[in-house]
């Protein structure tokens, strides 16, 4: 039984409230406003869902997927959110893959097979009827069915580039609508806008209007006879091929490879394009009146309201005539605040369009301006220390009013900061920084500090956490500074955590201080109040690189810029809130969010302002108009290399997925094995993840590393705490490449002195960990067919090489280490079947330079191995591999001298699996197999005197293809609950034998 499943949408439905998505071979039924899950069915065997298809005033289904159909009846209880089903028609094989289907009536359906056949069947009894047979015997990338009087239009999409409408039953078609270079992958057709549109992997998207200077309704034969269609727009959005395409009342809407949404009008227009899933392919779609709903190859289901093509924002030039404007900014009251270079500060009323002048006797042309995080106090001054703060009236009249005009002595000013809402930081020459406390009619300093030299010593970015005590500061050149109270020098300092141009936002909230910059990462650090100590724990990439600050109290809706276009991003759902071409980030801009009561509901806003061209503009954003909603959360864009299960309290219904895969990420995930499973970190590598291991540190921490491409490795610790919520945190220990840095490798040598390396960069294709008494022990197997052992010093953070051995003449694809006979063994296996043991031993020489005992077992690679300890003197050896084969050798130890170890028995087959088996476990008398085939295998196991048996007992299918391997998540008395994975995620439950 499927537990949870998470692979490709192929399929998404509109029914009345209700959302309907094929996840595999199952139907899954949601809440379209809350989003809740309401029920999971099984619909067919071994097939993913690829369309669904419901009759009118009916609520029954037709599922299609592969070779498969059926149909099933659902009964929706809108009040309770509860719906029952009852299968009509079981799942029908038919003998030509199914590209459409059409109700013809209640009693009859039709579908298009992929060799331009039509099949008409009768659901009362489950008969074949009758068949249709074009002359044009092309092979179709797709179809539709369109039931007309007394027959059936099919509009074929060939191989050939063109589609082929005819009726069923017809000798010859009736139109060849050409054009495409490349096959059709959909085919829509609204005939109430009488047009037709067509996608290809030309990246095209193609409209044809239909034309009847007749007044024929268009389900009568002679309106398809008599009709003129021709290709009126020929579309080009994507970057890659088109996969469908949607018609509503007003727009056209097309989804493609390259995760991107384009919306038309019906006259070929873009009106506008968005990004969504992850760089994955978007797969499905389906729209009604108010909303879009697309299903894609991250996994995910995502519900957009078409408003946000229509009433995407309010864009207003804003009427005031200002010589030079510089700065713009918002103030508390959504008011603007604008300084020229004719030293004034104007104050502009929005809702009266009235401003207010004050004139700033500054003697020198560079002039700071910065507001508070309130945004009522606002704070000028210039390079030679003069000083103005205005306040914000917050009742009655919109104005400004200066409360202090006063000299700093501090030297020359560089940047000037709010750290809070009372106390300004300011930097001068020779890195002093100076916080100020801002009283009613003065201020005073509270504290100076020393900034470390650097090429540009100034600050970018400041906070000052809640009790004042602490104060963090990001300089111009990347470094993060920890200054507290009574200390001149940093007590902590975190150089280049960011790229050239430094922090540009910090934020101190709780227990944690988080940052941006412009190098497209949010750092996270937490904080020891106890012990006043600060550490880097990890970051989240974001789609773009230039960041700039967080709009709301929660950290969640994050602003920046990408090329020319203002972004702000949804950090929790990982998605593009809004997106407006206002030039880019070099020039003065600011952006707000608050709450506004329109037409009696209090609506979210978020307000951005900027200069363009001398001229200020405003836009407003409502975001339940602009915001998409994830109905299912996303998981990896790409096939899925490695994952463990753990459970941080076996009392506890949560399950802890740690994978990663081909997209570069390793992912932290939850799941209550129901329907939910949310990412609750996510880590970036620079290349592929290969492999990943875990050792449990304490009862709510684990040592985790990842390894793969770009020979690194990453270790971080992970500690998982209860506090009414489940929250998952981390630390990062080390991140290490085992060629080095591009700078470290070149040095201090120039372009033309840098010799070329030819030797492509190693892979780590597997790892294991080791404790001992001061750290750990790391080894890892490569692609170049070394073994490489480091040692991990948790305290240190750091990972030093101990030791590296070349025995083997291929790539090593897995390892495993175990202790037999009071002793730790290393299981190496490569690609050509040789399996080598080797001895653990104590640091420095870990390994000797050739191992206790090696064999062949398979015929080529070994994709995986496992090992259950018998006895004292043997042990059970199981491997699978790319020969389709699993292999079973009981080994025996005599004398318990390990040199001594030889085959006793062994068993082997190929049968069970019809393509290279990718995952294998022992436990106990019981084994489980998986394969790219799809497949689940169940073995019973024994060993006796006289050899091994292995009986097959069961087998199930996952709906994940490319299964890359399996892992158990819990076994009980009657079931064994197995996760598989490639791509996507599968978690099964498959019952034991019957004793």
């Amino acid at each position: 039984m499927s537990v949870l499943t998470r692979t490709d949408v192929t399929a998404v439905k509109f029914f009345n409230n209700y959302i309907l998505a094929g996840v595999g071979s199952s139907l899954e039924i949601f809440n379209k406003d809350s989003a809740k899950f309401i029920r999971k069915i099984k619909i067919l065997k071994g097939q993913k869902i690829h369309s669904i298809e419901y009759l009118k005033c009916e609520s029954k289904f037709l599922i299609i997927g592969g070779k498969q159909f059926s149909i099933i009846e659902l009964t929706f209880d809108c009040e309770e959110d509860v719906v029952s089903e009852q299968q009509a028609v079981y799942p029908i094989i038919c003998n030509d893959w199914i590209h459409s289907g059409a109700w013809i009536s209640k009693e009859k359906l039709a579908i298009l097979t992929a060799h331009n056949v039509v099949q008409v069947w009768n659901i009362i009894n489950g008969t074949f009827d009758k068949e249709y047979t074009s002359k044009d015997n092309s092979i179709l990338y797709s179809g539709l069915l369109l039931p007309i009087q007394d027959n059936i239009l099919v509009f074929s999409g060939t191989v050939f580039s063109e589609v082929i409408i005819h009726q069923c039953g017809d000798d010859k078609p009736l139109h060849h609508l050409k054009g495409h270079k490349g096959v059709i992958f959909s085919i829509t057709y609204n005939s109430e806008k009488a047009i037709i549109v067509t996608t290809s992997d030309d990246r095209s998207v193609r409209i044809w209007t239909v034309v009847n200077k007749e007044p024929v309704n268009y389900k009568h034969k002679s309106y398809w006879n008599n009709a003129k269609i021709s290709c009126v727009y020929n579309l080009y959005g994507h970057m890659a091929r088109v996969m469908r395409s949607h018609i509503t009342n007003d727009l056209i809407i097309s989804i493609g490879e390259d995760s991107r949404i384009c919306f038309w009008n019906h006259e070929g227009k873009l009106l506008r394009k968005i990004f969504a899933h992850q760089n994955s392919c978007i797969w499905s779609l389906d729209a009604d009146n108010r909303h879009l709903v697309t299903g894609g190859g991250d996994c995910s289901v995502i519900l957009h309201p078409l408003s946000l093509v229509s009433e995407y924002g309010h864009k207003e030039t804003i009427p005031i005539n200002i010589d030079a404007p510089k700065k713009v900014k918002f103030t508390a009251r959504q008011n603007i605040l604008i300084m020229n270079e004719l030293n004034e500060l104007i104050y502009y009323d929005l809702s009266s369009k009235t401003s207010q002048t004050h004139h700033l006797d500054h003697t020198s042309t560079y002039k700071l301006l910065s507001l508070s995080p309130c945004k009522q106090i606002i704070a000028v001054a210039d390079m030679n220390g003069k000083l103005d703060i205005f306040i914000e009236n917050c009742k009655g009249d919109a104005v400004i009013r200066k409360i202090i005009d006063t000299k700093l002595d501090l030297g020359k000013i560089l940047s000037l900061h709010w750290a809070g809402n009372r106390h300004l930081v300011v930097c001068s020459e020779n890195g002093l920084i100076t916080v100020l406390a801002s009283k009613e009619i003065d201020i005073e300093p509270v504290d100076e500090f020393h900034l470390p030299p650097c090429k540009e010593r100034w600050l970018t970015s400041s906070a000052l956490s809640s009790n004042r005590d602490m104060l963090v500061v990001g300089d111009r050149c990347g470094h993060i500074h920890v200054y507290f109270h009574g200390s001149r020098n940093p007590v902590k300092s975190f150089d280049k955590i960011y790229d050239r141009y430094g922090t540009t936002s910090i934020t101190i909230k709780n227990n944690e201080v988080i940052t941006t910059g412009r190098d497209g990462k949010i750092k996270y650090f937490s904080l020891s109040k106890d012990v006043n100590e600060i550490k880097y724990t990890n970051c989240k990439d974001v789609e773009f690189q230039w960041l700039e600050k967080f709009l709301d109290k929660d950290e969640n809706y994050l602003c920046g810029f990408q090329e020319r276009s203002f972004v702000v991003y949804d950090v929790k759902n990982n998605l593009k809130i809004l997106e407006v071409a206002c030039g880019g980030g070099h020039r003065s801009w600011d952006a707000v969010r608050y709450i506004e009561k329109i037409d009696e509901h209090f609506e979210e806003v978020i307000q951005i302002l900027y200069l363009k061209n001398y001229t200020l503009h405003s836009e407003k954003f409502r975001l339940s108009k602009i915001m998409s909603k994830n109905i299912i959360n996303g998981i990896h864009s790409k096939q899925i290399n490695c994952l463990k299960t753990y459970k941080y309290n076996e009392d506890s219904t949560a399950t802890m997925f740690i994978s990663g895969g081909e997209d570069t990420t390793l992912r932290i995930s939850i799941s209550d094995l129901n329907s939910k499973l949310k990412d609750e970190l996510v880590f970036k590598q620079l290349s592929s993840i290969r492999t990943l291991k875990f050792h449990q540190l304490d009862r709510n921490k684990i040592l985790l590393l990842s390894a793969g491409g770009r020979a690194q490795i990453c270790a971080k610790i992970i500690t998982f705490e209860v506090d009414h919520a489940l929250k998952v945190s981390s630390e990062e220990l080390a991140d290490y490449l085992i060629k080095g840095t591009d700078k470290e490798r070149k040095g201090d040598k120039n372009w033309r002195d840098c010799s070329i390396d030819f030797d492509p960069e190693t892979r780590i294709m597997d790892l294991e960990i080791i404790k001992i008494d001061n750290g750990f022990i790391i080894i890892t197997a490569c692609s170049d067919a070394s073994i490489q052992i480091f040692n991990l010093n948790t305290d240190k953070r750091k990972l030093n090489p101990v030791q590296e051995i070349k025995y083997h003449k291929t790539c090593i694809l897995k390892t495993h280490v175990f202790e037999f006979i009071t002793k730790t063994l290393l299981v190496t296996c490569t690609t050509r079947g040789d399996v080598a043991f080797w001895e653990v031993e104590k640091p420095p020489k870990m390994l000797s330079s050739e191992p206790i005992f090696s064999m062949k077992t398979n015929k080529s690679g070994i994709n995986s191995i496992d090992i259950n300890i018998i006895d004292n003197t043997r042990f059970l050896l199981a491997t699978a591999g790319d020969d389709n084969a699993i292999h079973l050798n009981v080994i025996q130890v005599e004398n318990n001298v390990l040199n001594s170890m030889k085959v006793i028995n062994s068993w082997s087959s190929d049968k069970y699996h019809c393509s290279q088996v990718t995952g294998l476990k022992l436990m106990e008398d019981l084994m489980i197999s998986t394969s790219i085939d799809q497949r689940l295998t169940l073995f019973t196991l024994s060993v006796t005197s006289d050899g091994v048996k292995c009986d097959f007992y069961s087998q199930r299918f996952s709906d994940v293809s490319d299964i890359h391997g399996l892992d158990v998540v819990d076994t009980s008395i009657d079931s064994i609950t197995v996760s598989v994975f490639g791509k996507g995620i599968e978690v099964l439950r498959i019952p034991k034998p019957t004793k």
